[in-house]
């Protein structure tokens, strides 16, 4: 783990010192993990604290050495491959779909047959789309009841368990799992998502205004219930349904309302209910005194980094961290933007090369847990062995 920041200069700062490095070595690791985590709480403290995860999120449920849990890009791409058969390699060729230089991509795939349907539609294109759809959806309904989402539920205890007298997390996420929902019934926090609490639940951008409170008998002014956060999905949810012109929630859609992974993600994030998350993304990072995490979001799509750029720029209270394992590597134009901001001096920025799994053992933890909390954790613990 190394993190870039104005106060390391223009050198990435270990945190960690290798085996066998010398007392001054391990000194300057401890100095530098003791300034990460000061940059850390000084977002979490923020006034208005707004979290970005993308697939990096997800992707720290495959083990090393274990099952693929849940699907990345290259999953994705052996899938369609697969289900294709004999005849992807002559679908490919039928697209005029050539290979990026960072390697096959479904999603540029995926773009060029929507193109070849808008000039030359084909029945076998069709049914490539059709199948890689509903493989997508398939590959990320992967969280059930033994699913370990131990590291999401610490994220939440750490991030979203804030003052009541603050306004609440808003986590924003490009994912179509529920790793997120999940984690938040295990632990039992409340997640204000847009949709209603009535049955079919339904999809209104105003139930984004609603919160949560105690109202006592013999108390005149109810409390704010802590352990709520708002979550927005900007792509969708595999348990998302356009139903009669209205969105509903139920576990298994026919054809779940998500955006494919493909180039018109622009256009489509116009509609309802991506343009309503879209606009609250905006709004949120415009707003003084914030803080931003970015987690395991590789900048592939331009109709979300822009806007964080744009605040980036504008927003001169605005905090952020952005948080993969490749930053040192990337090529890509916003890291390149927000690395070059850090070497003239901007304080306001910090670039962490660490994974999701590795960050939030050291986020710290700025609220204790509740004795409720910690008696549900015992209750939720496995007996002893028989």
């Amino acid at each position: 783990m190394k993190f870039l920041s104005a106060t390391t200069g223009s050198e990435w700062a270990t945190c960690v010192a290798p085996e066998g490095s010398d007392d001054v070595a391990r000194a300057q690791a401890q100095n530098n993990r003791q300034r990460l985590d000061q940059l850390l709480t000084e977002v979490l403290l923020s006034e208005n604290l707004v979290v970005l995860a993308g697939l990096g999120t997800t992707l720290c449920l495959n083990k090393p050495g274990g099952p693929r849990i849940a699907p990345g890009m290259s999953d994705l791409w052996a899938a369609a491959a697969q289900k294709a058969g004999p005849h992807f390699q002559e679908l490919k060729a039928k697209v005029s779909y050539s290979t990026p230089s960072d390697g096959e991509n479904i999603e540029v795939l995926l773009s060029q047959c929507q193109l070849s349907q808008a000039l030359r539609p084909a029945p076998d294109v069709a049914q490539f789309i059709t199948d890689s759809e509903a493989l997508i959806v398939e590959k990320c309904r992967f969280v059930n009841e033994a699913t370990d989402l131990t590291v999401h539920e610490a994220f939440l205890r750490k991030v979203a368990r804030r003052s009541t007298r603050q306004p609440r997390t808003k986590l924003f996420t490009t994912n179509y799992d529920l790793c997120f929902e999940t984690a938040a019934s295990h632990t039992r926090f409340i997640v204000v998502d847009g949709f209603s609490h009535t049955q079919p639940q339904e999809f209104d951008g105003s139930y984004f205004a609603y919160d949560f409170v105690r109202r006592e008998q013999d108390r005149e002014i109810p409390d704010y219930i802590p352990n709520v956060f708002q979550m927005y999905k900007i792509h969708g949810s595999v348990d998302w349904e356009l139903r009669d012109s209205q969105i509903i929630k139920t576990p298994r859609p026919a054809k779940p309302l998500i955006i494919y992974p493909r180039h018109s993600k622009f256009e489509a994030s116009y509609d309802q209910p991506f343009i309503e998350m879209m606009s609250r993304f905006q709004v949120a990072l415009r707003q003084p005194n914030s803080g931003l995490l970015l987690l395991g979001f590789g900048f592939n799509d331009p109709h979300i980094w822009q806007p964080v750029m744009s605040a980036v720029r504008s927003n001169v209270s605005l905090k952020a961290i952005v948080v993969d394992p490749v930053l040192p590597s990337s090529c890509k134009e916003p890291v390149k933007q927000m690395e070059n901001l850090i070497r003239a001096g901007d304080s306001r920025l910090v670039l962490l090369a660490a994974g999701f799994q590795d960050l939030v053992p050291v986020l710290p933890d700025l609220v204790a847990a509740t004795e409720d909390e910690r008696h549900r954790d015992r209750l939720r613990a496995p007996g002893p062995a028989k």
